[in-house]
């Protein structure tokens, strides 16, 4: 509370006139004054997120990240560096310049595309990985389509693509936070977009006529992976062993998912329980080292939502894995009809440098030690039949295979690699304070829940500190109209 609306509040309360001049009486404050600045003062400060009534939490952006604003043109391009984290933003566009591909019939009136220009500098052996979330408003009063997408490209100043790569929410249609990658490869062979220089960057969100058009918030992130000491192999793996274990059992481990990739829950192998709630995405993070496999379970409770009801909802639950780079790898969604219900995501080769050369995306993704991101997704669509309410989360998630060497980097790879502090954030459960994979700072314990427990311990200081306060002046009154007994 501001020194100025502390003064209102108690001048209003008489406290201001307790120490009147001669010939001025005071108004004394009553007790039950008091006690209703007591109560009155901390629910005017909390407002905790995450109440029966409340939309998902919001978004949390990587600490210190710069906003910048992106131009409308590659003329005017503004600059981001390699290992910086950005805060920035993108319009829906002007109906009928969306693109074409990849929609039905082709209406390029029925949509819009918006569309912002940066740039970044590279060297000419560094592999960089460029990435970009978009973050919708979320509530039930926000609209997004199958094709509403958001898109990033990297080309050169010749307009040549490097690569691209587009996000959608597809069939879950409900605004929740997607990203998309684009990289560039330094390979061996040469080709394009080989040289140091100035590359552009252009995002461009794409949305239906009948979506909201609200402007979104957008997190981009510049990551570089350095070179290897000697040339690396040019052909990926042959076989790996794609047979899935049991997973693992026991009795689970609570811990709260986060709301992006900054404060994502940090995990090791085991059974973890949380809570979700329709329309709300949850992020956890999983560390993987060379030579790792990564398995993944995450189970809908039968006690989701409102027990008493009964219907079907299909793709209820969205489970997706992101690499250290922030690039997609694979997903999996799951129906729900009231009975437990599992998304098991894909088996997936282990970390390995050479997994990049790999044909299959997915297999392709799990090209470096780090840690790897899991979202988890509960359609709005349970509302309807299940109820608005919290339903039990499971996640089982196995670590196959001990840590191998990592490959011989020019300089430290940063993000890209396991530390002994990772692997205790994993032990004891954090989530990053740090921006991006180009400037990930030691994680710190319990993010989500812990700023809920800030807001409570500060309500309560200031409810304590209230109740001292109209106490003190309570006594003060009192005594200042007790009856001065004689000497």
């Amino acid at each position: 509370m501001s020194r100025r609306v502390g003064r209102r509040v108690l001048g209003r309360l008489g406290v201001g006139r307790l120490g009147a001049g001669p010939g001025r009486r005071g108004r004394p404050m009553s007790a039950l004054a008091v006690a209703m600045c007591a109560a009155a003062v901390p629910a005017a400060v909390v407002a905790l997120p995450g109440s029966a009534a409340a939309d998902p939490a919001p978004y949390v952006f990587a600490h210190g990240a710069k906003t910048v604003q992106g131009a409308l043109t590659s003329t005017d391009a503004t600059e981001l560096k390699t290992g910086e984290t950005y805060r920035s933003s993108v319009e829906a566009g002007v109906r009928g310049t969306g693109l074409v591909g990849g929609l039905v019939g082709g209406a390029r009136a029925k949509e819009s595309a918006g569309t912002r220009y940066y740039r970044v500098d590279l060297d000419g052996s560094s592999d960089t990985y460029v990435s970009v979330v978009a973050v919708p408003k979320a509530g039930a009063d926000v609209k997004v389509a199958f094709n509403d997408s958001i898109s990033v490209t990297l080309q050169d100043q010749q307009g040549n693509r490097c690569d691209a790569e587009t996000a959608a929410f597809r069939s879950d249609e409900y605004p929740r936070p997607i990203a998309a990658t684009a990289e560039r490869l330094v390979r061996e062979s040469g080709g394009r977009c080989q040289d140091a220089g100035t590359y552009d960057v252009v995002v461009q969100r794409r949305t239906a006529a009948d979506s909201t058009r609200e402007r979104w918030d957008l997190e981009l992130n510049v990551a570089a992976e350095p070179a290897l000491k000697s040339p690396p192999a040019t052909a990926g793996p042959g076989a790996w062993p794609s047979a899935s274990p049991r997973p693992p059992a026991g009795i689970p481990s609570e811990r709260r998912g986060g709301t992006g990739f900054n404060d994502a829950q940090s995990l090791r192998q085991g059974v973890w329980n949380d809570r979700i709630r329709p329309g709300q995405t949850l992020f956890y993070r999983v560390p993987l080292d060379w030579g790792q496999q990564l398995f993944t379970e995450v189970e809908l409770g039968s006690s989701a939502g409102d027990a008493s009801r009964t219907g079907f909802v299909p793709n209820a639950l969205s489970v997706a894995l992101y690499n250290p780079a922030r690039t997609p790898v694979t997903s999996k969604d799951a129906s729900y009809g009231g009975e437990p219900s599992t998304a098991a995501l894909d088996s997936l080769p282990p970390v390995a440098y050479e997994n990049r050369y790999l044909s299959r995306a997915d297999e392709a993704g799990v090209r470096f030690a780090g840690w790897y991101y899991l979202k988890v997704s509960l359609t709005p669509e349970m509302t309807g039949t299940f109820g608005n309410q919290e339903s039990g989360l499971t996640l089982r998630l196995t670590v196959r295979g001990d840590a191998a060497p990592a490959p011989a980097y020019v300089r430290d790879p940063g993000a890209f690699q396991v530390t002994e502090s990772d692997l205790a954030a994993a032990e004891r459960g954090s989530g990053p304070i740090g921006g991006g994979p180009g400037q990930q700072a030691e994680a710190r314990g319990g993010i989500g829940r812990s700023n809920r427990m800030t807001v409570v311990g500060i309500a309560g200081i200031g409810t304590g500190s209230v109740l001292v306060l109209g106490l003190g002046v309570w006594t003060y009154v009192a005594r200042r109209r007790a009856p001065v007994r004689p000497g």
